[in-house]
């Protein structure tokens, strides 16, 4: 604001924080005189810029372009909306599901100048987005669409012929995982071992193949062990992946025949420090440390052992019936005395 030669106040560019009482003071020697001048602001509905773009065209596993931006894949997407208005106007989004998003999620976030950030863009993010501007005049509403271009399919994310290994227990459920994307939406089905062709949703004896394309096996059996395969298709092209299964007589969950906490000194001499980690179980169990420089059997060896390694070593043991864990508490020995815990 600017005081002219005459008197006259001037507000530049009004607003809502401008409105209040201004009083004017005039004043000499023989008096002074006020006069008091209450200020209103009246409120402008929002409105949303006419640049904010009405579709976004996404192409996964590519790159993405739209007329204001290029994406390359797993990248983030953004959509713009500012919006004017007195006071001023609080954006909001809704989801193409017509959820509102919240300003920060896994999968989303939303900045303070409106914009819409969609995190890691996929095909499930196809849909129509609503910028919701709103203050206490009015609204304003922008819809973007974001679309994703033709795309051949995908099987758990990788496109073309994959491979995979999977070991079931007796008796138990097993999970085939086969998640399809692709545009347009590819057809999905698999092969058994025994020649049978099963398509989404189908659900048959032990045999269910969800919607999302996951085989179920429930109660499996010895039998039940050999390659099955998933396939998706559709005009642009056709990935598959087979998945070699395996069936465990029983599963026996790890465990330690020593208990599952030993105290081992470290020698003054230097000498190597060698943790052992047997564990039982079946299938037999995997065995790994919180530290690299082990053996595949499981077994630690630390060369010239200093009173820097000393402290706490955890391995775990892990196969499908569960996990285990044992500790490893290694002491130095003080010259001159027995060891000391610390």
């Amino acid at each position: 604001m600017s005081l002219l030669q005459n008197g006259t106040l001037r507000i530049h560019s009004a607003n809502f924080s401008s409105k209040g009482d201004y009083k004017c003071i005039a004043s000499n020697a023989a008096g002074a005189d006020t006069v008091t001048y209450q200020l209103h602001v009246a409120a402008l509905p929002p409105s949303i810029s006419e640049g904010v773009q009405d579709t976004v065209i996404i192409q996964p596993g590519e790159t993405w372009q739209t007329n204001l931006l290029q994406l390359h894949p797993v990248e983030n997407l953004s959509c713009f909306c500012q919006a004017t208005g007195e006071p001023k106007p609080r954006i909001t989004w809704i989801s193409p599901h017509t959820d509102v998003i919240p300003p920060l999620s896994d999968k989303y976030r939303v900045v303070d100048d409106g914009t819409l950030i969609l995190k890691k863009v996929t095909l499930a993010d196809e849909g129509k987005y609503a910028c919701v501007a709103r203050n206490s005049a009015g609204d304003d509403i922008k819809n973007m669409i974001v679309e994703a271009e033709l795309q051949e399919p995908y099987i758990n994310s990788v496109r073309g012929k994959t491979s995979a290994k999977l070991l079931a227990v007796s008796y138990q459920t097993a999970l085939l995982d086969c998640r399809v994307e692709g545009k347009p939406e590819p057809k999905v089905w698999w092969l058994t071992p025994y020649g049978h062709s099963l398509t989404p949703p189908y659900l048959g004896g032990r045999f269910q193949v969800h919607q999302n394309g996951s085989l179920e096996l429930r109660g499996v059996r010895k039998m039940d062990a050999g390659r099955y395969k998933c396939f998706a298709k559709n005009h642009l092209g056709e990935a598959s992946l087979s998945v070699e299964m395996e069936v465990a007589s029983l599963a026996e969950k790890p465990s330690f025949a020593s208990p599952n906490i030993e105290i081992l000194p470290i020698k003054q001499d230097g000498g190597e420090l060698i943790l052992e980690c047997p564990a039982r179980g079946t299938p037999i169990p995997e065995i790994s440390w919180r530290i690299t420089h082990h053996f595949g059997n499981g077994t630690l060896w630390i060369s010239q052992p200093t009173p820097s390694d000393k402290g706490i070593y955890r391995c775990l043991a892990r196969n499908i019936a569960g996990q285990a864990e044992k500790h490893f508490k290694s002491t130095y020995l003080q010259p001159g005395g027995p060891p000391g815990l610390t």
